[in-house]
């Protein structure tokens, strides 16, 4: 029932210095700079709203349930492996999410218990990441709650940000496109229609409370970013009187409509290290879609209304 809810928005942030321009090298980073043994620490935030509507003279046991979601979590990443696939990087990877006892976040900061169960323990993932952003050797996903395999896959959609790009790595100004098929949706062919653009290089971290970046003199300069604008538009193919997967074709059923969506992603990539720093996310997304037999009986409508908002924000190292 799940048409991928994935889109984020960012304020673009401060213009970069002069010193920052002229320090920069001339194409960002692909795949992070990882060394086995690093460790890091994300927060990852994410709250949405969805509104479901199902009109039938049947039970409807697939309709998504109305409600609101608020939720932020911390996920520590460390290093296992490094090594090369066809020629091109790939790491092992374990993350943990952190218990608010064991690691408390920052104050002012509202966890959403349902995220953890009475015990608080972390829970544990691991697996390869290949520079295309595709995952391998995946274990331990499955066992977390949905809270947190949610969170989980915001983040790893943002840390392989590099997958996006070209391989030869952007420079500022550059735009390109991208198109990126929607599985396990009600119905078929659909895509994200995606347009990237590198808009320019800044600070990573935006100022605190809104205030201008003013920097003593003699303190270092911030560290620089590329800033990576996503838009995404939900693209179907298929005809709205006939867009049944083929899963559903198994089952003699039938479902057509229409769905819609537009996301809209900035990512803040370091320019040093190709980490993702910060990255921000924005979505709308609507289904129209009616399932029924292939006769035309047991027919449900189902009218589907969702937005998120979603933050992934590196955390600096403790000292």
């Amino acid at each position: 029932m799940k048409i991928a809810l994935r889109l984020l928005t960012l304020g673009l942030g401060l213009s970069a210095s002069a010193s920052l321009a002229a320090q920069r090298p001339e194409h960002v980073l692909v795949f992070p700079k990882l060394a086995e043994g690093q460790s890091f620490t994300y927060e990852i935030s994410y709250r949405s709203e969805t509104t479901t509507t199902a009109e039938s003279n049947v039970a409807a046991p697939m309709a998504a349930p109305n409600g609101q979601t608020n939720t932020r979590l911390m996920l520590k990443v460390e290093v296992l492996a490094l090594a090369s696939d066809a020629g091109k990087p790939a790491a092992q990877l374990r993350t943990q999410f952190l218990s608010p006892d064991s690691s408390p976040l920052p104050s002012g900061s509202a966890l959403n218990k349902s995220a953890h169960d009475t015990s608080q323990t972390s829970r544990v993932v691991e697996f390869w990441l290949h520079s295309d952003g595709h995952v391998t050797e995946l274990t331990g996903f499955d066992a977390l709650p949905i809270a947190e395999r949610e969170a989980w896959q915001e983040w790893v959609g943002r840390f392989g940000a590099g997958a996006a790009l070209p391989q030869k790595g952007p420079k500022p100004g550059d735009k390109w496109k991208a198109d990126e098929q929607i599985t396990n949706a009600l119905l078929t062919g659909l895509s994200w229609d995606k347009e990237l653009q590198y808009v320019n290089d800044e600070p990573c971290r935006a100022p605190a409370s809104g205030q201008p970046p003013e920097l003593p003199r003699s303190a270092q300069p911030a560290e620089s970013c590329a800033v990576i604008l996503t838009t995404a538009t939900i693209k179907q193919k298929s005809p709205q009187k006939d867009a049944t997967p083929d899963d559903f074709k198994l089952h003699d059923l039938r479902t057509y409509g229409v769905a819609k969506g537009k996301n809209e992603v900035i990512t803040y990539i370091s320019r040093s290290s190709g980490l993702v720093v910060r990255s921000t996310e924005d979505a709308n997304q609507s289904l129209n879609v009616i399932v029924a037999k292939s006769d035309g009986s047991n027919r449900v409508q189902y009218i589907i209304e969702a937005q998120s908002h979603a933050r992934v924000l590196l955390l600096p190292p403790k000292t």
